[in-house]
């Protein structure tokens, strides 16, 4: 679905637009700059309603649980509410961020103006791990005053559009700077179309993905990278309680996984092997449990598809392990791989996690995966926080915190370390400004 100017628009009138879309955005580019309030006022009044938005109450059908469509509206409330902006704005660009800053040149003692400006057109290529993220990386581009074209996933079902829509229902002045098209990856023409109008290209998704957009972009577009993130728990004993694998398995079973700050695997603070397969045999249970009271919100036919390519990978799984010490714990519609070795992977998703043995004192060792690391959810006594939360951050982790938190939003949270709104603006100085 493409999403032009405030409207709907065929693959037709795409092929014409692509084609006139530069004299479109400098047409904009020519007026006075977009007021932030309106887009802060939108949105104020958008989170206000956001429970009974189609586009929300269409997110069970388009397989998010009802747990997780609760906690999706609960972090577009904390994100998009007027005071919660503002606040982020504030925390991400300082204090008065909208009012220049007098400088004065040093030899000749002239003065100058000092501002935020926005960078201009942010060409947003989002990954389909989260249903709600085109629109969250398009608000937070317009909250810098830029002209935004977002490159939909193949797996967005509409959801965006339906969101944009009710934005710009609230206010009109914003479909000058939202563009929402749904070219594929393949299209060379038409992505290399639109990378070369960005002033910078923010691009969601892993290696291959980031790859191909170097590839693409010009030398002088800048490019704002949210990579591929892995992320996971480290439990001592004495963190093992039920209570904290309890809310671990809950963040494993509502995200399915799918998350950069999704837990894909537990590192133990142990070298003894035994110890590890223990450790599995009692999370097990609690992982199907948690399992059973968040069923997969699939349709059959996805959940079919889903089922047997987890049957075949896990099957390989264990053709692999035989004479090794690697055993694989089958639960319903879960499984743990409990493996010898300290390497940091991804899961195989939906619910099948791996375990490994990792002593606190090798926890520096992580740092080979320092670009690749996110949220780490510690699981430990009290007395040992501080001292294996310092160690992780050394590691390169830029979030600790419980197993449930772990994928959820706070206000004012960087992303992956940085503050996303710092990366879509640039400063300005312009002398007898003031």
């Amino acid at each position: 679905m493409n999403f032009v100017r405030g409207k709907i628009v065929s693959e037709e009138e795409c092929q014409v637009i692509l084609e006139n879309i530069d004299a479109m955005i400098l047409e904009t580019l020519q007026k006075p700059p977009l007021d932030i309030n309106l887009v802060i006022e939108a949105c104020d009044i958008m989170v206000k309603n956001i429970a009974n938005l189609d586009a929300i109450k269409r997110l069970p059908d388009l397989g998010v649980s009802p747990v997780l469509a609760e906690i999706y509206i609960s972090q577009v409330e904390q994100m998009f509410s007027a005071r919660a902006i503002r606040d982020r704005l504030s925390a991400e660009l300082g204090v008065d961020y909208d009012k220049p800053k007098e400088i004065v040149y040093s030899y000749s003692g002239a003065k100058a103006a000092q501002m935020y400006a926005p960078l201009g057109v942010l060409f947003h290529i989002t990954a389909g791990n989260m249903d709600v993220l085109p629109f969250v990386s398009l608000i937070e581009g317009l909250l810098c005053g830029n002209i935004n074209i977002v490159k939909l996933p193949k797996e967005e079902q509409g959801i965006t559009v339906s969101l944009l829509e009710e934005l710009i229902k609230i206010q009109p002045a914003l479909k000058e700077y939202i563009y929402a098209f749904d070219y594929s990856s393949k299209d060379i023409y038409a992505m290399k179309r639109l990378a070369d109008i960005a002033d910078a290209i923010v691009v969601w998704g892993g290696d291959e993905a980031i790859k191909a957009v170097r590839t693409m972009a010009n030398p002088n577009t800048k490019i704002i990278e949210w990579g591929h993130k892995v992320s996971f728990s480290y439990v001592t004993e004495s963190g093992a309680s039920k209570e904290n694998l309890r809310k671990l398995a809950l963040n494993i079973c509502l995200t399915n996984q799918l998350f950069c700050s999704s837990c894909q695997g537990i590192f133990l603070d142990t070298d003894d092997t035994e110890y590890l397969y223990a450790f599995c045999q009692e999370f097990l249970p609690i992982l199907e449990e948690v399992s059973r009271e968040n069923p997969f919100a699939f349709d059959d036919g996805t959940k079919l598809f889903t089922s047997a390519r987890i049957t075949l990978e896990l099957y390989h799984k264990e053709i692999e392990a035989r004479g090794t010490d690697i055993r694989i714990f089958r639960g319903e519609n879960c499984s743990i791989t409990a493996s010898p070795d300290d390497s940091l992977e991804s899961s195989i998703m939906y619910r099948n996690i791996w375990v490994k043995p990792l002593k606190r004192e090798k926890i520096l060792a992580l740092r080979r995966y320092k670009n690749y690391l996110q949220t780490a959810a510690l699981l430990c006594g009290a007395h040992e926080y501080d001292i294996l939360a310092k160690k992780l951050v050394q590691a390169g982790i830029v979030k600790v915190s419980d197993g449930f938190e772990m994928s959820n939003y706070a206000a004012k949270e960087a992303h992956d370390g940085m503050f996303a709104l710092r990366c879509y603006v640039k400063i300005v100085s312009v002398q007898n400004y003031l």
